[in-house]
């Protein structure tokens, strides 16, 4: 066992919202979380969290991870843990399944479990990551389908394909263009929409986006699930199309909003943030296909 642990995850933009259907599709963004965990051999179970940068932001997921992996293990260390993020919170770019990510494999490397030394078991650590993760979005009502493709796309980058009722990766895929650029407006004057029932109403147009992903029809399945999700959950659909009348290859609403997220050519970043930014903040960011890590032991 280590004194501290220090791991990074990224956050996710969505292709296919997996809450009509069960099934959806995400792909890894180069904006993180980055958790460091400290544990302190004391029997008392006394976990503190802090999120740097965040007043007012409940850090109960963070201490939940932490909680969540101790109870496993059946242990009984205190925690101190610590996470800072350059990913908008409660915009619809899994920023809680990316933290819970981060938070749970840096425990996971504090106590030794993820090293070198358990190569032939990292697969299997990695599906106890995710799941554990899910488990604390799941006890902090964080999730409503468990988000099984946020949260595999956040941990393992690229693009995931996902049935998330019984947590099975159906596909994985990346974005190879080294020209590509990730756009995310977070819209000022919207706010996040959580109506199940009328989500569910879209589950058989839903379903033709995501025939269009499982085959490989990404920018297509991304910018129908965008249309389908925005009109159903009162989302201008407008603003996807007057990116693309900027130049973004494509262009729709993230997770449940507010967010937008798309594509384009490099070449077309300013045209398309002049065309966005009268709607609110916008973020230039890339593709990311890499896996959450540990940066540091001690």
């Amino acid at each position: 066992m280590y004194s501290k642990c220090t791991a990074i995850s990224h956050g996710s933009g969505t292709i296919i919202n997996a809450i009509a259907t069960n099934k959806g599709s995400a792909f890894g963004i180069n904006l993180g979380v980055e958790a460091t965990v400290e544990l302190i051999d004391d029997h008392k179970k006394i976990i503190k969290g802090k999120i740097e940068g965040q007043n007012g932001i409940s850090s109960k997921l963070i201490e939940t991870c932490v909680k969540n992996i101790l109870d496993y293990y059946k242990l009984d260390y205190s925690a101190n843990v610590i996470t800072k993020s350059n990913l908008p919170i409660k915009s619809g770019l899994s920023s809680s399944s990316a933290t819970a990510n981060a938070v749970t494999l840096a425990t996971m490397g504090v106590l030794g479990k993820y090293t070198k030394a358990n190569e032939k078991i990292i697969d299997e650590l990695d599906d106890l990551i995710i799941n554990l993760g899910i488990k604390s979005c799941f006890d902090e009502n964080l999730t409503i389908t468990g988000a099984y493709d946020d949260a595999t796309a956040s941990y393992y980058g690229g693009i995931t394909i996902t049935d998330n009722k019984n947590r099975k990766i159906l596909k994985r895929d990346t974005f190879n263009d080294k020209d590509l650029k990730v756009i995310v407006l977070i819209p000022k004057d919207y706010q996040k929409n959580l109506n199940k029932e009328r989500m569910k109403l879209i589950k058989n147009y839903v379903e033709i986006a995501f025939h269009n992903c499982l085959i490989g029809n990404y920018y297509e399945a991304l910018f129908m699930n965008g249309l389908f999700y925005a009109s159903t959950l009162n989302f201008p659909t407008s603003i996807s199309i007057e990116a693309l009348e900027s130049g973004a290859l494509t262009f729709g609403l993230s997770g449940t909003g507010p967010s937008y997220i798309g594509l384009c050519k490099a070449e077309n970043v300013s045209n398309i943030v002049k065309s966005l930014e009268k709607y609110g903040k916008v973020y230039i960011t890339e593709a990311c296909n890499s896996k959450s890590k540990i940066t540091n032991l001690e």
